[in-house]
């Protein structure tokens, strides 16, 4: 009997001790790291759509007789149009893009400055409206694990501003005028927002630096140039996203 006790208490010292053991194993094992979603991938085709202001700016010089006339142009107007472009995150911060902007202006933007002209001693008007707006441009934008739904972005490239120049004469009276389309360079910078798998948002300033543009006003046997003409613009736009719905994002970021 004293060997049966002996033998039943060796039993359960020996249980207890290999569940001591394996309550010790699983003390110290690490809890699993948490959740990290995926990055979000900037990659694919856009299209949207976008609304603003602009103001467009030149001066006038009287080429017959050397005068700068002074600028004309300067006020803010509506502006709105859209967007289209292609997106291509080839590393886990930077992404390069292409975007053709296209806007329209409205007719309310004339801007004009009066001057009695050197030539005639009569008294002239020079009067410039913008009509439409359209950049193309490459992106380089840069975003991150901790902010990957947030693009910072700068662009550069060229573009082209639909302007209508028109000179004045009160005393013939009579006025002559031309429409032309002027290219330059453009510099943009703006942050994009992706609220959503398919949908973004975006703050953009474009600056477009353009061509003078020259009218001979024959009517008075005088010639105008509207020199170092620019247009500025702030637009916010939506755009949607084709990245064909790739959630698993950019597949070597981590964020622990």
């Amino acid at each position: 009997m004293k060997r049966l006790l002996l033998a039943s208490a060796a039993a359960v010292a020996l249980v207890a001790y290999g569940t001591g053991v394996q309550a010790a194993d699983m003390a110290v094992k690490a809890p699993p790291p948490p959740y990290a979603p995926p990055q979000f991938n900037w990659t694919g085709f856009y299209i949207g759509g976008n609304i603003g202001g602009g103001s467009g700016v030149g001066t006038v010089v009287d080429n017959t007789a050397a005068f700068n006339v002074g600028d004309v142009g300067g006020q803010a107007q509506f502006i709105g149009g859209g967007q289209i472009g292609y997106n291509w995150q080839f590393s886990p911060n930077l992404v390069f893009g292409v975007d053709w902007f296209f806007d329209g202006i409205s007719n309310d933007n004339n801007g004009s400055i009066t001057f009695i002209s050197p030539i005639t001693g009569h008294l002239d008007t020079a009067t410039l409206q913008s009509n439409w707006v359209t950049t193309i441009t490459g992106r380089l934008g840069f975003t991150g694990p901790q902010a990957d739904h947030w693009m910072f972005y700068v662009k550069g490239g060229g573009g082209w501003l639909q302007t209508q120049g028109t000179f004045t004469d009160s005393f013939v009276p009579a006025s002559v005028g031309v429409t032309k389309t002027t290219g330059g360079w453009v510099f943009g910078t703006g942050v994009e927002w992706a609220f959503a798998q398919n949908w973004t948002a975006r703050l953009e300033y474009q600056y477009l630096g353009l061509d003078n543009v020259g009218v001979n006003n024959i009517l008075v046997r005088d010639n105008f140039t509207i020199q170092n003409p620019n247009f500025q613009s702030v637009t916010l736009g939506i755009n949607y996203l084709f990245n064909w719905g790739q959630p698993a994002g950019y597949p070597v970021v981590s964020r622990y």
